[in-house]
């Protein structure tokens, strides 16, 4: 009699570990000390800034992609042929990727956003927005430029990036 009440002891156990437990996804990225995740829902345009940072760091090129809208487009100046270069989602996706995996260590920071645009929450419109950046790539001297952005946010959808004009 006493095996049968271990076992059921035990299977009540299991059991409300299943039920309690299996929202929690045990290999996401959480903040150290809490169970809080690491990635914002990018309600707002600082949230979206947090989540490209946070991907840069960690080199997760998933959640990368997932600030990109799929009419996403890249341009920068060449000053060498004097015109605006560019590339499309699925290029800057691979771009990012190879970069991610060849680089050991990157840090983004952010810079030069009041605290109302990064609260910037608007649905169903474009927000534009000019960020300064700092790009430290392994122990290279630091890229510093700005960054213009088009976002826009869908209803019940978050921040993606629809345009990144890149200013050294």
């Amino acid at each position: 009699m006493e095996r049968f009440q271990i076992a059921g002891a035990l299977t009540g156990a299991l059991l409300l570990f299943i039920f309690t437990g299996s929202c929690v996804n045990p290999f996401a990225p959480s903040l150290r000390g809490g169970g809080e995740s690491l990635w914002t829902d990018a309600s707002t345009v600082g949230g979206l800034l947090q989540n490209f940072e946070t991907s840069y760091r960690l080199a997760d090129s998933l959640q990368y992609a997932e600030l990109l809208d799929e009419q996403f487009q890249f341009q920068y100046y060449d000053p060498e042929l004097q015109r605006t270069e560019g590339w499309y989602r699925e290029t800057d996706l691979r771009a990012t990727a190879r970069m991610f995996r060849s680089i050991h260590s990157i840090s983004l920071i952010w810079g030069g956003l009041s605290s109302e645009v990064e609260a910037i929450a608007a649905t169903d419109s474009l927000v534009e927005i000019r960020a300064q950046y700092q790009l430290i790539l392994d122990e290279f001297s630091p890229l510093i430029g700005f960054a213009r952005f088009t976002l826009y946010k869908r209803a019940g959808d978050r921040f993606r990036i629809l345009l990144w004009q890149d200013e050294f």
